[in-house]
């Protein structure tokens, strides 16, 4: 009987060893990770808003706090374990447009449920860990694509001029040359 309790402890310790892998995995490929308390939100709308996420670039693991927090043990969101590992905790990796991401936990979590809350991010890239409050300032930022088309504006006006003064350079200069001929032309008549 002692060999089974062996046995089954074995095998929970790899299965936790393959889970906090998984998370670091995870954390490799992203630029950003939320961390949400989940608190009130069911199920059917918890897998709603999973599906959501994955739609703009991310993707949801809800996990046991000590196997996130080792996980993310080598990163300063360690020095925060207070904050964010303690009650439901769901981590919520960015692959792609981190601002479209954190607008969506925005918008349609922390705005629809009063008791979800985000306890913290992780800027991966910067290794700089990211209060609520800055969190949601990045939510405020305009997305990638609002940015392009900002900048594609900016550019696009000035070269808009600069084509239209070369244009104009040869039509005023075809203008000048028919106005002198015209006058020549009244000129010799008269």
């Amino acid at each position: 009987m002692t060999g089974y309790v062996v046995d089954v402890n074995r095998r929970n310790l790899a299965r936790k060893k393959e889970l906090i892998q998984g998370y670091k995995e995870r954390l490799k490929k992203a630029n950003l990770v939320i961390f949400l308390d989940f608190t009130g939100i069911d199920a059917w709308p918890m897998s709603q808003l999973r599906m959501g996420i994955r739609e703009k670039g991310g993707e949801m693991v809800v996990g046991r706090n000590t196997l996130l927090f080792r996980a993310f043990m080598d990163t300063p969101v360690a020095d925060h374990e207070d904050e964010v590992f303690t009650g439901p905790t769901a981590a919520i990796f960015s692959y792609g447009d981190m601002v479209e991401l954190a607008k969506f936990v925005v918008d349609e979590i922390i705005k629809k449920y009063e008791t979800a809350r985000i306890k913290g991010g992780y800027l991966v890239e910067q290794n700089q860990f990211l209060s609520p409050q800055e969190v949601e300032a990045i939510a405020e930022l305009p997305s990638r694509d609002q940015a392009l088309a900002v900048l594609i504006g900016a550019i696009r006006g000035p070269v808009q001029k600069l084509y239209s003064l070369l244009r104009a350079v040869p039509q005023n200069l075809l203008l000048t040359l028919k106005a002198y001929e015209e006058k020549k032309k009244e000129g010799g008549e008269s």
